[in-house]
């Protein structure tokens, strides 16, 4: 599932008289086929669906409008198709406003030319091509919906944008740094918003799969409903099998803090391994992205070595394309290595990947990441995290009595150090222990020799206690803390959440 917050600049847009009456698009059974194909996965049987339609009918909004979503999928695999891509948008958008000035009841190209413009501002602000003309694409999407809605209540399709835009502009300043300009956007309205993208998902055609996309993200994450986005994600998931990206977005849902359930996460990233492995062809970049997820899972549920075995496999065979695989996974194996104590190995790694001039575009990454180690090894924190990977692993798995025992060996250990103290806090936490652990968490941030990460993912927790205490003011000044703090750290993204939505017992 892609994250991204739109910003929006003020775009007046005024329309006079009532809207020709249009048949939805959900009519045209040609255009609805090629979508079913799209949202199945299947991108080159969609594009000669909308293909067929073009021949017949040179220029057509419709079938243009699907090519476009077929590129912003292959765009997720390969940036080498964003030139063709923007050309397109921007002749798409250009044709279909050229239309609207020529009769201002024209319906249907009312209607793609507000999706048009909120495709161009997500496709802006995924792809860094420029803050402001996502705000001013996401406004002019929003003024065209309305105004379509006004005439057409009744098409599903068309509440998608309003929703999107009503909704994520209401979370914005929780999320983007600079908010100068949030003074001139359009108002959002985040109840509203979801209803609308509800109706999107309930009643919708065209759009309706990705609704339900945001759905599964917006309910484990922002609404405190992680039961409906999952309900929402497993029929997806259920609805498109041969498409990995419903997997995907599901396995983000159980992975999340939402959820906190790895070991589903792991389920679901292994499903697409192996319907990927059963596909005939060319092994796709789904396969391998689900590879790194499952590690990811895999190391989540502290089965470090697992994670390590699973990479392993890749690097010891690594495929030809794509190009990242082998890096990348070099790469993650020389993390996880350092953090499991076996500096030797992850460095190693690291110059696997430097000696390679074929990657040089990850020898920045690389370089990085060796300095980081070195860094992890001279201060000692890098033992200390390794020594307690086997508590770690016996509380998560809930053997208290044993976790508690192992991380009285460590203590005895390193009786002085923050990570021990956190992970016994968080221990503390997962069994719904949260007695005067707000200041637990706090001294372990404020502590001198806590490293950055720790001191963010500490005060990440004192939020989370006062959450659970009650106190939300007081977990919205720790959220904002992290935010301003450690904005570069992974505490930061579950810190805006906590801003916008409170922490709750998992």
């Amino acid at each position: 599932m892609t994250r991204f917050i739109l910003l929006f600049q003020v775009a007046v847009i005024v329309f006079a008289g009532p809207l020709a009456v249009w048949a939805s698009p959900a009519d045209d059974a040609a255009v609805l086929a090629g979508y079913r194909k799209l949202y199945a996965g299947d991108l080159d049987t969609a594009k000669q669906e909308f293909d067929r339609i073009l021949a017949a009918e040179a220029g057509g909004l419709p079938a243009r409008f699907g090519i476009l979503h077929v590129l912003e999928r292959r765009l997720r695999d390969t940036r080498s198709v964003a030139p063709e891509f923007e050309r397109l948008i921007d002749r798409f958008i250009a044709d279909a406003d050229a239309r609207l000035s020529r009769s201002d009841r024209d319906a249907e190209a009312l209607f793609y030319l507000a999706s048009a413009y909120m495709l161009r501002a997500q496709y802006r602000f995924d792809y860094d091509k420029g803050m402001w003309g996502a705000a001013r694409d996401g406004a002019r999407s929003k003024k065209l919906s309305e105004q379509y809605i006004r005439w057409h209540p009744e098409h599903g399709d068309a509440y998608f944008a309003l929703g999107v835009y009503n909704y994520y502009v209401e979370l914005a300043p929780a999320f983007a740094k600079v908010m100068r300009f949030i003074m001139f956007l359009p108002a959002g309205n985040r109840a509203e918003g979801l209803k609308q993208i509800e109706r999107a998902y309930r009643e919708g055609s065209l759009f309706a799969p990705q609704a339900g996309l945001l759905l599964t993200e917006i309910y484990g994450t922002f609404e405190s409903r992680p039961a409906d986005g999952i309900r929402v994600g497993e029929r997806l998931a259920a609805d498109y099998p041969d498409n990995p990206r419903y997997q995907f977005t599901l396995a983000e849902l159980y992975g999340s803090p939402a959820v906190e359930d790895p070991a589903r996460a792991e389920e679901r990233y292994r499903a697409v391994i192996a319907a990927e492995e059963r596909r005939a062809g060319p092994p796709r970049p789904a396969r391998y992205q689900a590879q790194l997820g499952a590690a990811s899972s895999l190391f989540e549920q502290w089965r470090v070595d697992d994670a390590i075995g699973l990479l392993t496999a890749t690097i010891d065979r690594p495929p030809a394309s794509p190009a990242w695989v082998a890096p990348g996974f070099l790469l993650r194996r020389a993390n996880y290595r350092a953090l499991s104590g076996d500096m030797r190995g992850a460095h190693d790694d690291v110059v696997r990947v430097l000696g390679q001039p074929a990657w040089k575009d990850r020898h920045k990454a690389a370089t990085d990441l060796g300095g980081w180690m070195d860094r992890l090894e001279q201060s000692g924190d890098g033992a200390v995290y390794a020594a307690l990977v086997p508590a770690n692993r016996l509380a998560f798995e809930r053997r208290w009595a044993e976790a508690a025992a192992s991380y009285d060996i460590v203590r005895a250990r390193y009786p002085t150090d923050p990570q021990v103290r956190f992970r016994i806090a968080q221990m503390r936490l997962r069994q719904g222990d949260i007695t005067g652990l707000a200041d637990e968490f706090a001294a372990v941030s404020d502590a001198k020799n806590s490293p950055s990460w720790l001191k963010a993912a500490a005060l990440l927790n004192v939020g989370r206690v006062h959450d659970l205490e009650g106190h939300r003011a007081d977990a919205r000044n720790a959220y904002q803390r992290v935010v301003d703090s450690y904005e570069k750290e992974s505490s930061a993204w579950p810190a805006r959440v906590g801003l916008v939505t409170a922490y709750q017992r998992r």
